[in-house]
Parts: structure tokens; C-alpha cells; sequence
């Protein structure tokens, strides 16, 4: 392993997954967690790692240095690095193409790195704030779901999902002035989803603030904006470093979104089936005919 950090790097991750097996127990812990959260990591210390994580300051030196770093110092500035060069989209496919074109199966690479991507989600998952957003959205009157860019399909996908359970959902992803119409039906106890997976866009800073002026909850679904939002909404769903690898961006939000409906769904069990089943009667009437598949005779 390299003892400086550069571009050409492992991510953290795999770094963590390669070296782990040679770590104590405290300081797996605390690569873990660096791993899986590195916008913490960039603003702490490391006494302050430390606290976190229920170590201290020398298991997190100790930590970073056991990663192949010279320190906790330059793990930091490897990690800001990777944070900074995600924002830029030429940066981060030319960070993709670097690491699929090293591979004899370009989609062996995006699968792997995927399901990296999803085995850390299942492991760094707050599960209180977990909890937090899904009694939320149970107990919601009503459901504002958004995103803007590919952050936009993951709120339609959302809440057509909710719509179909049952639940009543508008989806926006719309931008500039547009967004005062979107808001000025927003009402106290309702709850919005905001996918923001790595920038606060401005119409996302005037979104959390007027829900929270009106009262509506607000779930941030989120790869880095985690510690600047938390403190003024209801509940953070951290996702996985993506940019670093070939998994896509979306593919966390996505498989948040799909265990959100299942959850709400799970809670209002009849409601949801009823729902799902009506769906179908109105597919059925609009094309004319049922739309189950009947049996051929056998002979």
C-alpha cells in the first residue's frame, strides 16, 4: 500500500476492506467509519474522530496510519481532495473511466463497485434517523418529494411510489422562480423528501427553510451535505462515497427510496394493498380489458 495519496489511489474504502483483517478491533471500527462517512472525517479533528467513534485521538492516528496514510493529517487532505473533486463532472467520469478501463469487464467493475457501494450503506446507516423519516412519512398528511438533475427522477420515482401505496404525493424538481409555486402549498405536518446527493443548490437551502417556517418535516436523502443540513431538519439519510467508484450516484438514493415505500407500506398494510389494487382495476379500464395473463388449455 502507498504511504502518500494522490488521484490514482485506492478510495477509502477499499483501502479499509483490504487492510481491516490486520487492524484491532477499535481501529477497524474507526476506518470504518472514516470510510463511510468522510464528511465528518474533514471536519474533525482527530481527538474529535475520536469522541465520535468511542476511541481516541491515538486509535484514530493509529487508524490512518494502518490505511497506508503518514497520518491522520494526510488522510484529511486525501479525503477534501475526494470531496472537492466530486462537485466536478468532467473530474469524476474521468475518475470512472480511469477505474473501468483497468478492468477486463467494464460491467464486472460497475457491479462490484455497486454492490461495495451497497454493503457500506447497510453497515454506516444511521438507524435512528431511519426511524425518524419513516415515522414521519407514516404519520404525513401529505408527502413533497424532490431533486434537481438525476436527483429528479429518484423524487418522481419516489412518489409515484407513495402514490401507489395509498399515500398522497406531489414530485418537483423544478428550478428558480418556478419553486415559490411548488412551495406555496406546502403545510405544517407534511413531510418533504429531498434528494441532494452532493450540492446544496440554493433552491434546496429556501426548500428546508420554508418547511421548516411553515412546520413540515424534511428528510434529506444525502452522499455529503449530512452535517450542514442536519441541524435544521428532521432526519439525514447518509448514502455512500460514490464519485470514487463506478457505481452510480443515484443507485443509494434509489434503493432508499424503494425501502421507504416498503416500510410505509408495511405500516399501513391494507390501505397499500388496497391501493395497489385499485391501480390495477384502473389499468384494466383504461386499456379495456384484464390485464392478467390467462392460462392456454392444455390438452
Amino acid at each position: 500500500m502507498k504511504t502518500t495519496s494522490n488521484d490514482s489511489d485506492p478510495p477509502l474504502h477499499e483501502r479499509v476492506a483490504a487492510l481491516a483483517d490486520a487492524m484491532s478491533t477499535s481501529e477497524r471500527m474507526v476506518a470504518e467509519f472514516m470510510a463511510d462517512h468522510p464528511e465528518v472525517v474533514v471536519s474533525c479533528s482527530a481527538s474529535e474522530l475520536g469522541a465520535r467513534t468511542g476511541t481516541s485521538d491515538a486509535t484514530v492516528v493509529r487508524a490512518a496510519k494502518a490505511l497506508g496514510y503518514r497520518g491522520f493529517r494526510e488522510l484529511k487532505r486525501s479525503m477534501l481532495g475526494v470531496l472537492t473533486r466530486q462537485r466536478d463532472l468532467a473530474a469524476t467520469m474521468d475518475d470512472r473511466l480511469a477505474r473501468v478501463s483497468t478492468a477486463d469487464n467494464q460491467v464486472a467493475r460497475v457491479l462490484d463497485d455497486t454492490i461495495g457501494l451497497l454493503g457500506q450503506l447497510r453497515r454506516g446507516l444511521d438507524t435512528e434517523s431511519w426511524q425518524r423519516a419513516v415515522d414521519a412519512l407514516i404519520a404525513a398528511p401529505a408527502v413533497l418529494t424532490y431533486g434537481i438533475g438525476p436527483a429528479a427522477g429518484l423524487a418522481d420515482y419516489l412518489c409515484l411510489s407513495l402514490t401507489r401505496i395509498g399515500v398522497r404525493a406531489r414530485g418537483a424538481g423544478t428550478t428558480g422562480f418556478r419553486l415559490a409555486d411548488e412551495l406555496l402549498t406546502l403545510r405544517e405536518d407534511e413531510v418533504v423528501v429531498v434528494f441532494a446527493p452532493i450540492r446544496q443548490f440554493r433552491e434546496i437551502s429556501v426548500l428546508v427553510e420554508h418547511a421548516g417556517a411553515v412546520g413540515a418535516k424534511v428528510v434529506v436523502i444525502t452522499e455529503s451535505l449530512g452535517m450542514s443540513l442536519a441541524p435544521k431538519v428532521h432526519a439525514v439519510l447518509s448514502t455512500p462515497q460514490s464519485t470514487t467508484t463506478a457505481a452510480s450516484e443515484v443507485t443509494a438514493g434509489l434503493v432508499l427510496a424503494h425501502a421507504l415505500t416498503l416500510s410505509v407500506a408495511a405500516a399501513t398494510h391494507d390501505t397499500a394493498v388496497d391501493a395497489l389494487r385499485l391501480v390495477n382495476q384502473l389499468r384494466a379500464n383504461v386499456v379495456g380489458a384484464e390485464l392478467d395473463v390467462t392460462p392456454l388449455p392444455t390438452d
